[in-house]
């Protein structure tokens, strides 16, 4: 039996402690996708553009790996994200490319392993007692 004091006390790993999503097993065949699914990845040469760049994509997207991002999106947010991305970028130094997977493309993604990926939520309640 566990208690709250105990509970409190136990070690958490640094992205239970800095993001606190449910961390569960991923299949991307699993998801049912909206939209079209976009592949986004990115090479970025200067550390200042490439935090930039990341937290757009995480506000529009779920990372993958450290510089690929999995998105659904509609034409017109994926147009609005894409033109944030241009704001920030250097044309002369940096790349980001963006592959569409239509929805019957999307059905058929393989994958390996365990891939673990972070829930959003969408909103958070506390009760007070």
């Amino acid at each position: 039996m566990t208690t709250q004091t105990d509970e409190y006390d136990r070690g958490t790993d640094w992205p239970d402690r800095y993001y606190p999503a449910d961390r569960i097993p991923y299949n991307p065949v699993d998801e049912e996708i909206k939209n079209m699914l976009r592949i986004i990845a990115y090479d970025i040469s200067d550390g200042r553009r490439l935090r930039k760049v990341a937290k757009t994509c995480e506000l529009y997207g779920v990372r993958i790996e450290k510089s690929v991002f999995e998105a659904d999106l509609t034409d017109e947010l994926f147009t609005q994200f894409w033109c944030e991305l241009m704001d920030i970028i250097a044309e002369d130094d940096d790349a980001v490319i963006a592959y569409p997977i239509p929805k019957n493309a999307a059905r058929e993604i393989l994958s390996m392993g365990v891939i673990k990926r972070p829930m959003k939520r969408l909103c958070y309640v506390c009760g007070c007692s």
